[in-house]
């Protein structure tokens, strides 16, 4: 059956009305597939009583959403696929949460992504330099072992939690609140290209729908049960993360998170979070241990790469000023010559210590 037509039966199965929520849980775990019985009927559910006629007459004259060309023409142009609840593919993590979606819809290759281990990775969308450095140094070895990295595309710490599976030639999947098509923030566009051909986009959106500011708690649902472990980087009490740590408890997932400054704010959540029994990350180790990853003895992690002198008076300079630094600063501030920190600043970008913000700027990782 071509793809085009499992949209249709899904889009006909989502549009039915009196047939929502937990109705239309209970249509699909009692009578399957939708493609065996829309449009078809003599097919047996049109004797279940114990569904609305409304909506069974809908299904009946196989009815599609008003919407639906566009839908179509979304679908084939971004090349976006169809998995419903009665897909074997469907995530088995998904089916056992409250309300999980009877369609998901996703760029890239999604059922090769979810073979692997999965954690999830959430956090604040304006992190502190540390938030930033400790991210990247606390997943890369996760990566490195082959860990899918679920997140949701925001700026912040979920950019960097799919850049370093990237970097690390692991998968990563995002989880959107609008459809697959639609890229939010747009700044992100090149980053979604990239997660496309290393995992996949995913949302229970239709192609079309705009990222509404109601969709993105939604979406962490999905986001926490995609994975078996959730790591919480960074966040406000009130936070996205804290809702998406919130649902990783409903789900019975292992939570873990990352312990910050008592008076910084972004430190707030995880502090809470440990505080109530998630699991502190002090080094990459903790990570691994959790993913059920093990370590030879002479392959031990260290947090740190090791640093020259002059390396670690840099870094110090950033982890002091917690700020994007601009070059000529730089200068000023170390009076080093020119070409001596251009070397010092290229060693601690390939140590994964700072990163480019923009034009001759930097950060640290």
């Amino acid at each position: 059956m071509s793809e085009s037509e499992v949209l249709k039966a899904w889009l006909c199965v989502k549009s039915a009305p009196e047939i929502k929520g937990k109705e239309l849980i209970r249509l699909l775990q009692t009578w399957g597939d939708p493609v065996n019985y829309v449009g078809n009927r003599s097919h047996d559910l049109y004797q279940d009583d114990s569904f609305k006629a409304m909506g069974l007459e809908h299904l009946a004259n196989f009815r599609l959403p008003e919407n639906y060309p566009q839908i179509s023409k979304l679908a084939e142009t971004y090349e976006i696929k169809v998995m419903g609840y009665t897909d074997p593919a469907y995530p088995i993590g998904l089916k056992e949460i409250y309300s999980p979606p009877a369609v998901l819809y996703y760029r890239g290759d999604l059922p090769t992504t979810l073979d692997a281990k999965c954690l999830a990775v959430v956090g604040t969308r304006k992190p502190s330099a540390y938030g930033q450095q400790m991210c990247g140094k606390t997943l890369a070895p996760v990566c490195k072992a082959g860990v899918t990295i679920i997140s949701g595309l925001a700026m912040g710490i979920d950019t960097i939690a799919h850049l370093t599976a990237l970097e690390e030639k692991s998968k990563t999947i995002a989880v959107l609140a609008s459809g697959v098509e639609s890229i939010y923030p747009p700044q992100n566009r090149e980053l979604a290209k990239r997660v496309i051909s290393n995992g996949a986009l995913v949302s229970e959106y239709e192609p079309g729908t705009k990222a509404e500011k109601w969709n993105f708690p939604a979406r962490n649902r999905i986001v926490s049960a995609l994975a078996s472990s959730v790591y919480v980087v960074e966040g406000p009490i009130t936070s996205g993360a804290l809702l998406t740590a919130k649902f990783a408890i409903e789900q019975n997932r292992d939570l873990l998170a990352l312990p910050g400054q008592i008076n910084h704010p972004n430190a707030q959540g995880p502090n809470h979070l440990i505080k109530n029994g998630a699991r502190p990350v002090t080094c990459p180790e903790d990570l691994m241990e959790q993913m059920g990853i093990e370590l030879q003895e002479d392959e031990q992690l260290q947090a740190l790469p090791e640093l020259t002198d002059d390396e670690q008076k840099i870094l110090n300079i950033f982890e002091t000023e917690q700020r994007e630094l601009f070059f000529d600063e730089l200068l000023i501030i170390t009076g080093l010559s020119f070409g001596k920190l251009s070397i010092i600043l290229l060693n601690l970008e390939l140590k994964r210590c700072i990163a480019k913000a923009s034009g001759n700027s930097f950060v640290i990782f």
